[in-house]
């Protein structure tokens, strides 16, 4: 079980809608932080330092939540590059 849920989002249109539908989805007594960025490509560019710093601190009840388009991207390779950034986290 985890006790809060840091969710990074690629813009401030995923972070207005997930203020509202996380408190409808997630168990009682998680709670979440939404953390939105300019885009996609200022998600991805920022992700792995963000992980860096997450790594030094974040609790072993906490989890990580990143979300993103597709767009026009292959998504196994969008997957796959963000898997590799999440390799920071855990490595």
């Amino acid at each position: 079980m985890f006790t809060h849920l840091e969710v990074l989002v690629e813009e401030y249109s995923a972070e207005v809608a997930l203020y509202n539908l996380l408190p409808k989805v997630l168990p009682e007594g998680v709670d979440f932080k939404i953390r939105s960025f300019q885009g996609k490509a200022d998600l991805i560019k920022k992700l792995p330092q963000r992980l860096k710093g997450y790594r030094s601190w974040i609790p072993s009840d906490w989890r990580i939540l990143v979300l993103c388009d597709r767009d026009q991207e292959d998504c196994r390779e969008l997957k796959r590059k963000l898997e590799d950034h999440a390799i920071l986290l855990t490595g």
